[in-house]
C-alpha cells in the first residue's frame, strides 16, 4: 500500500476511480525531424487548439511538476540493455527512492497551500512509475485517526479528491527520439541548454505539441467537471517544453517565454501557469535551497 504500488494496479486494488489513459505514446508517431512545412503547420494548430480547450473547460491555471527524486533503471546503465526498448521499459518503472519520498512530503506542503486536490478539474500524470507515485504522495488524502482508525490501513489513506488520468505522452518514450538523444548526451538542463543546440529548439517545440494535443482532448472530456486546475506529473525539461507550447496560445509576453526557458525544474518541481484575460504568467513551485535539494 501507499506510494510504492504503481500507479496503473493502485487505482484498482485501493478504491481510486478507475485511471483513465488518454491515447497512449506508443500509438503515436515518433517525431521526425525530416518532416516539413506541413507538419510545422500541424503543430501551431495544435498549441492553439489546447488553448481554446482550456478556455471552453473553465481551466485558468495548469502546474507541471517534475517527479521526485527516483532508482536509476534496473540499477544498469543504459549502453548495458538488449537494445532501447527494453531500457524504456525498465525506466517506466522505476520507482521512488527514500529521498523521493521526503522531497514529496515537502512538496506537498506547497502544493496543499497554493493548489489543493480539490481545485482539479482530474489530477494528470505520465505512465512511469516515478511520477505517480509523486502523485500519490502530494495528492493523498488522509484519514483522521480519530475517526477512520478501525477501517483504515496504517497508511491511513482514503483516496484522492479528484479524479486521474493516464497521459502516456507526459513519458518522452518513443514519441521524441530527437529530444531523448540530446538529453542523453546533455543530461537534464533547462531549456535554454537545449535551444543553444542544432535543432533543439525546433525538437522541444514538436514535442510540446504532442502533450498539448493530449491535454487538449482531456480538457474536452472534463469540462464539466468542478475546479479551475490541471495537475500533470511527469519529467525533467519534458515539462517545460509542454508548458512553452501553451504558453505561448495564452498570450505569454517575451519576459515570461524568457523566464521559461531558464527556468530550471529540480525533483518534486512545478511550473504554474495561471490565465488571466489575455495573458498568463508563470511561477516556479520550490523550496530550494533545501538539504533534499542539495
Amino acid at each position: 500500500a501507499g506510494v510504492g504500488t504503481p500507479y496503473p494496479d493502485s487505482s484498482s486494488s485501493r478504491g481510486y476511480p478507475p485511471a483513465r489513459s488518454s491515447t497512449s505514446h506508443r500509438s503515436l508517431d515518433p517525431i521526425d525531424s525530416t518532416r516539413g512545412s506541413d507538419q510545422a503547420g500541424s503543430c501551431k494548430q495544435m498549441a492553439h487548439n489546447v488553448g481554446t480547450a482550456l478556455d471552453k473547460a473553465g481551466v485558468t491555471r495548469i502546474i507541471f511538476i517534475r517527479h521526485a527524486n527516483a532508482a536509476p533503471p534496473g540499477g544498469k546503465k543504459k549502453a548495458e540493455y538488449n537494445g532501447i526498448h527494453d531500457w524504456q521499459k525498465d525506466d517506466q518503472m522505476r520507482p521512488l527512492t527514500d529521498k523521493g519520498k521526503q522531497q514529496g512530503a515537502v512538496a506537498r506542503v506547497w502544493y496543499e497551500k497554493d493548489i489543493g486536490v480539490p481545485t482539479n478539474k482530474i489530477l494528470i500524470t505520465s505512465g512511469a512509475r516515478r511520477a505517480s507515485e509523486t502523485l500519490q504522495v502530494l495528492c493523498e488524502e488522509k484519514a483522521k485517526k480519530s475517526i477512520f482508525s478501525a477501517f483504515c490501513t496504517s497508511s491511513n489513506t482514503v483516496g484522492m479528491a479528484a479524479d486521474m488520468e493516464l497521459v502516456g505522452s507526459l513519458h518522452p518514450a518513443g514519441i521524441a527520439p530527437k529530444c531523448e538523444a540530446l538529453f542523453d548526451t546533455h543530461g537534464y538542463a533547462p531549456l535554454a541548454k537545449f535551444y543553444g543546440m542544432e535543432g533543439g529548439e525546433e525538437a522541444f517545440a514538436e514535442y510540446g505539441d504532442v502533450v498539448c494535443k493530449e491535454l487538449e482532448a482531456v480538457a474536452e472530456r472534463v469540462a464539466m467537471k468542478k475546479g479551475n486546475t490541471l495537475s500533470c506529473f511527469g519529467h525533467a525539461v519534458f515539462l517545460n517544453a509542454a508548458a512553452m507550447q501553451l504558453i505561448k496560445t495564452w498570450g505569454a509576453e517575451e519576459a515570461t517565454v524568457k523566464q521559461l526557458v531558464d527556468l530550471d525544474l529540480g525533483e518534486a518541481e512545478g511550473i504554474l501557469i495561471e490565465r488571466a484575460g489575455d495573458k498568463c504568467s508563470i511561477k516556479h513551485m520550490s523550496v530550494r535551497p533545501h538539504a533534499l535539494w542539495a
